[in-house]
């Protein structure tokens, strides 16, 4: 955010000399986690109660990027899991829609409201760190900015509370779209950075700088100083290759492991039961007319988050979407040439 704002304050320093400076956003961890987190406030109420009856207190009402591993682990490994195969178990019944096509759910799940928190989370929250998990992997920059202009609504909402991501969403978007032809094909080729030599190893721009953070920490832990840490930094390249092959040679002879997480299985199927009980066993009970629900934690705040979500879109005049996003980015890029 702050070299958005140098942009739009100093572009003759960024952009009218050489080298042209142009910014890119870390999208994971950093992206990928306020993303998932905003969902999380969102749907906080719904996931808590799951926790709860998995018992896994390591799952926080809020959480920060330190925290972000074991809440991954949790939506996409145990959540999204659970509530995917009982929709899919539901829509075995003749009388249920394609549960490939979200719209026929989501309308009908609204009637339930236990069925239509699920439904709901796991369309916009579950799914959408998913795809956005996945998007990075696989270098799928195009991807990535429907991603960010998805993450508009959530994060504009109070409940998530998004602020600062609202801004960097809407220039994120903006530079994917700004280039010359030339400039965006290299752009979109090198939107993430492959960690090895597989398809599906992308991160972050930013991930090397937290790798570098956390070797500054592992090694430079007495008498600490700028002068150590820029030795170090200036060692790191040497150290990291002799490691690097130091770790060939050691555990070139371990069997490759495909999974590094605990077996979540039972806390899948435990989920599942949940579901079956309180929201229903067969599509025509999960349907039902219903408005008290059983699968929260805590108080009822009053709106859905869909529903705030929607909320959020239909303002208008100088709160319309449109109207916001107008303004923000001219005021961001006034070194852009806009067609009249």
């Amino acid at each position: 955010m702050r070299m958005n704002h140098l942009f739009a304050s100093e572009p003759d320093v960024w952009l009218d000399q050489t080298p042209v400076i142009v910014p890119i956003q870390g999208e994971h961890p950093h992206g990928f986690g306020h993303g998932l987190h905003a969902q999380y406030r969102m749907y906080k109420r719904f996931l808590m109660k799951l926790a709860a009856e998995i018992d896994n207190p390591q799952i926080l009402e809020d959480w920060g990027i330190s925290e972000l591993n074991v809440h991954r682990f949790f939506i996409l490994n145990v959540v999204t899991p659970a509530c995917a195969e009982y929709v899919i178990e539901l829509c075995r019944d003749p009388l249920a829609p394609d549960y490939d096509d979200p719209d026929p759910l989501l309308t009908a799940a609204s009637a339930n409201i236990d069925f239509a928190w699920l439904l709901n989370c796991l369309h916009n929250c579950c799914f959408w760190a998913l795809d956005f998990l996945q998007s990075v992997r696989g270098n799928d920059s195009h991807g990535l900015d429907v991603l960010w202009r998805e993450f508009f609504s959530t994060a504009h909402s109070g409940t998530a509370n998004k602020t600062q991501y609202v801004g960097m969403a809407i220039l994120r978007v903006f530079w994917g779209q700004a280039l010359s032809s030339d400039l965006s094909v290299l752009y979109h080729k090198i939107r993430t950075i492959p960690t090895g030599t597989h398809d599906g190893c992308g991160v972050g721009w930013d991930m090397p700088c937290e790798d570098l953070n956390g070797a500054i920490r592992s090694h430079v832990d007495t008498r600490v100083s700028e002068e150590q840490i820029t030795n170090f930094v200036a060692d790191w390249a040497l150290v990291e290759a002799v490691q690097a092959q130091m770790r060939r040679l050691l555990f070139g002879n371990r069997a490759e492991r495909h999974w590094r997480g605990r077996d979540a299985r039972v806390d899948v199927e435990t989920l599942k039961t949940f579901f079956r009980d309180k929201i229903g066993a067969t599509w025509t009970q999960a349907t039902r007319a219903n408005t008290t629900p059983h699968v929260l934690q805590g108080p009822d705040r009053g709106v859905p988050p869909w529903r705030e979500v929607r909320d959020v879109m239909a303002r208008t005049g100088r709160d319309a979407p449109h109207e916001y996003i107008q303004r923000y980015v001219a005021q961001m890029t006034p070194f852009f040439q806009w067609s009249p």
